[in-house]
């Protein structure tokens, strides 16, 4: 059965905020046990006293489109539950007859539960964005910011949530596949997806002492890591633009793992709509960017800084919101 909790070593936000989060996800209204409420508080990140505005929200492959009217967003919920740590999600809680799609519709999404079963985690089976999380039982969602249109997540008032406290511990990926070859300065991470469907073996020096860790991406070279699908059914690739890397996901739960480098003709590459990859293509070729989330023995607290790259805005062509 998938657990709640996770295995990381510190790198974990603490404290909590009016709306108090399950480890499977679910929230609470204020910091009671679960069973005596679950109705989430709707006013978590707003301010009442605020004007309305309309925010949209989109998956990468603009697939799917939502719009939502709520009080400015300032903050937003950062919980560090096992799977909001492995996605990176920063929430703000609606109530679900809120939501209007614009674009594709609420069928189309896929579905991840787990624990309880009282959370659907939705996310574009094409592209894996995720985009939000319904709580069946309640009528409430919670909404990734990362996915909205023009807010900038890095501004916004995090607060905190301890959410890998609550309920059982999620279990330490185990890789079954094979490992990329030993070296004596260098050390073996093993992470995972959230449902263990996908795991990866990476070989390198000790995070905490290398000079690029600073990123969630992490740039090692490909013969370093071994991206592992017992079912090959379950990873899915998604590429665009120069359609020189496939982000790597796994279908189920909708974990991103890798950029993997996408063995394609130029005119395979062509025929795909590519622009024109000006030498991006051979300078990736030996490389497999991974996602430092997946790693529970990875403690982010103790690596530099993020820095954020403005990728959005300084490579071309630029994204266009839909």
């Amino acid at each position: 059965m998938v657990t709640t909790r996770s295995m990381r070593t510190g790198g974990q936000p603490t404290g909590s905020s009016a709306a108090t989060k399950n480890g499977d996800g679910s929230i609470n209204a204020d910091p009671q046990p679960m069973e005596t409420s679950n109705e989430p508080s709707k006013d978590t990140q707003t301010d009442q006293n605020t004007p309305i505005r309309t925010y949209r929200g989109n998956c990468h492959c603009k697939a799917f489109v939502y719009q939502v009217q709520l009080p400015e967003l300032t903050s937003a919920v950062e919980c560090n539950c096992s799977i909001c740590y492995k996605k990176g999600y920063l929430w703000t809680f609606v109530d679900t007859k809120k939501i209007e799609v614009v674009k594709g519709s609420d069928a189309s999404l896929s579905r991840y539960s787990f624990g309880s079963q009282r959370l659907e985690h939705k996310f574009c089976p094409t592209c894996a964005t995720p985009l939000m999380a319904e709580q069946v039982r309640d009528g409430t969602t919670a909404l990734n910011l990362r996915a909205m249109q023009d807010i900038n997540v890095w501004a916004l008032d995090k607060q905190p949530h301890d959410g890998d406290a609550t309920g059982e511990v999620h279990p330490a990926p185990v890789h079954q596949g094979p490992l990329p070859a030993t070296s004596t300065d260098h050390q073996l991470y093993i992470g995972a997806c959230h449902c263990g469907a996908l795991t990866v073996a990476f070989m390198s020096k000790p995070l905490d002492e290398t000079s690029d860790n600073g990123y969630l991406w992490t740039y090692p070279e490909d013969k370093q890591v071994v991206l592992y699908a017992s079912d090959p059914a379950t990873l899915g690739r998604y590429s665009f633009s120069r359609h020189v890397l496939n982000k790597t996901f796994c279908k189920v739960c909708g974990v991103c793992m890798t950029n993997e480098y996408a063995h394609r003709t130029e005119q395979e590459r062509k025929a795909l709509g590519a622009i024109p990859a000006r030498g991006f293509a051979q300078s990736m070729k030996t490389e497999h960017p991974l996602n430092l989330r997946i790693f529970p023995s990875v403690d982010l607290s103790r690596l530099r800084p993020t820095r954020l790259l403005k990728g959005a805005e300084n490579i071309s062509p630029q994204y266009v919101n839909p």
